[in-house]
């Protein structure tokens, strides 16, 4: 399987699965009015434009790493370019963390200090990113095979309540792409904005194929809509923006009298939780991958811990989630650094590398 590259097309569908039905409807709304299509659209085609530039930067340089690719251009080049993505991946991973904590706190456990569920989920995190990179892609078909049908069942009975009147306007009467500066808009890339960057410090063992993340990334344009429309549908835009979780809104409103459980909120959210948890232990390889290489006198197993010790402290340090919100403000640049920037940059590259090595072969 992994020579097909079906583990990292796999790995990058189910990092972005852990995001989609989160955060990402209700910064939506906030941005957009009507022809909310538009606007997913719009973000969904620059994310795979991003993702084929960084893909085809790393196939230029014939299976380095991001960081060897820019190593090529000096010593401290890889520092300098890189340090805004390890930025904006240790606050994606505390606000993505400290937000499912939150959320479980007030769905399934209320009574349970917020201290507990974050440790907990820390937990897993540690020990699915100690186990490895390849551990994790095996993990993430497993994810896939076990999780997919129930949140695809979910899904599908979110229909039960649509008023497909909600829909219109299809586009606005005077709908302009205007919404491409709103900061909410801006906020919303965070789901396109973390989920590709491992991609570039994968091991030769565990390939990418570009067909293979093309597919990918076209079973992820329906999720993009669904996760925005069947609120939108369910409880119209006026009402659909005043919630922070709006698709846990929607699966609360379906009645299924045949089914043994009373709400089936807990197949969704279980099913995110799974998809979130491999999200954060990539991160948590990530960020980990890029402090050995700067800091290649930390041994293994200790790093790691000191790592997840620290951001653990932080995800507690935070005070509520207006705070959380301002913090997603916060770091827009680094999103759009990560998101666009280290992309181009790789593809750029790349290219070089490329032409380096052909110039070398006809001089030989």
């Amino acid at each position: 399987m992994a020579k097909g590259g079906l583990q990292s097309a796999v790995m990058y569908v189910v990092c972005h699965m852990g995001l989609i039905f989160f955060l990402y409807p209700s910064r939506f709304f906030s941005a957009m009015q009507t022809g909310h299509w538009i606007g997913i659209v719009f973000s969904y085609a620059v994310q795979m434009t991003v993702v084929f530039l960084y893909i085809m930067g790393l196939r230029f340089a014939k299976n380095q790493t991001v960081i060897d690719i820019f190593r090529s251009a000096g010593r401290v080049v890889p520092w300098i370019v890189l340090l805004p993505a390890f930025l904006y991946l240790v606050v994606a991973f505390i606000v993505t963390i400290r937000a499912y904590s939150e959320m479980l706190t007030l769905i399934f456990l209320s009574n349970t200090p917020l201290w507990a569920i974050l440790l907990l989920l820390f937990l897993v995190a540690f020990v699915m990113a100690w186990q490895g990179i390849g551990s994790m892609a095996r993990t993430a078909l497993l994810l896939a095979i076990l999780f997919s049908g129930p949140l695809l069942f979910v899904l599908y009975l979110s229909f039960q309540n649509v008023d497909w009147y909600y829909a219109l306007p299809f586009v606005g009467h005077k709908q302009t792409f205007t919404f491409i500066t709103d900061v909410e808009f801006q906020v919303s890339l965070f789901v396109y904005a973390g989920g590709f960057f491992f991609l570039g410090l994968l091991p030769v063992s565990i390939p990418i194929n570009m067909k293979k993340m093309a597919i990918g990334g076209l079973l992820l344009l329906p999720m993009y809509l669904l996760s925005v429309y069947l609120p939108l549908l369910t409880f119209g835009q006026s009402t659909a923006e005043l919630y922070e979780f709006p698709m846990l809104m929607t699966i609360d409103t379906v009645n299924v009298t045949w089914l043994m459980f009373d709400r089936i909120t807990i197949f969704f959210l279980l099913s995110l939780m799974a998809f979130a948890l491999l999200y954060m232990a990539v991160t948590l390889w990530t960020l980990m991958t890029l402090t050995k290489k700067a800091l290649p006198f930390i041994p293994d197993p200790y790093g790691l811990i000191g790592l997840t010790i620290l951001l653990f402290v932080i995800s507690l340090a935070i005070p509520d989630w207006d705070f959380l919100k301002q913090l997603q403000i916060g770091i827009i640049p680094l999103r759009l650094y990560i998101f666009i920037v280290i992309p181009v940059l790789t593809f750029i590259m790349g290219w070089r590398l490329k032409n380096k090595a052909n110039r070398k072969a006809e001089v030989s």
